[in-house]
């Protein structure tokens, strides 16, 4: 037997339980049928992939939590609305990247992607080779440093890639880039 649904009755605007609406009863293309689509796309784990270094490194980024979700909307409000003096793009660029990355992956000549479990860390950098000047141990290498050394310091590049992820998620996570569901 289907799942039962509440519904509202015009009269009393009080929530009445009904057995003759099911969640199994809705026909192919109606309107509850698209509704429960539409729910059940907002709960599946949506991702988005963005390609670095022209799609051999692709960093993949999920909906971050909401306590981050308010300091990442706050940071961006700073930079529009407020005119915080020392508030910069590449600071919230950075933020939001290394806040909403799961993971980097490589791609193979195939096409195939790899997960090469890193994020934006003093690892990645000793995995690709890369090196932060002014540091002894790549592993003590911040986000900031790893993302300017993955860019070339390319600050342009990284304000682009971000805005990229922040369209995405202004967007519910759907719609933009190469939308994906993670495994």
């Amino acid at each position: 037997m289907g799942a039962r649904l509440d519904i509202v009755t015009e009269g009393n605007g009080h929530v009445t339980p009904s057995s003759a609406v099911s969640a199994g009863d809705a026909p192919p293309g109606s309107m509850l049928a698209r509704l429960r689509e539409r729910a059940a796309g907002q709960r599946s784990d949506r991702t988005l992939d963005v390609a670095i270094w022209e799609g051999v490194l692709i960093a993949r980024y999920r909906m971050p939590p909401m306590e981050d979700t308010d300091r990442l909307m706050a940071a961006q409000a700073r930079l529009v609305g407020a005119g915080d003096e020392h508030a910069s793009w590449g600071t919230a660029a950075v933020d939001l990247m290394a806040t909403c990355c799961t993971t980097l992956l490589g791609q193979r000549e195939t096409g195939e992607l790899e997960d090469l479990e890193v994020r934006y860390s003093g690892r990645l950098l000793s995995l690709v080779g890369l090196t932060a000047p002014g540091l002894d141990d790549p592993q003590d290498a911040t986000a900031s440093e790893v993302i300017r050394e993955l860019f070339g310091g390319n600050w342009m590049a990284v304000n682009v890639h971000a805005a990229q992820i922040l369209g995405w998620l202004q967007e519910g996570g759907a719609g933009l880039g190469e939308a994906s569901t993670a495994p």
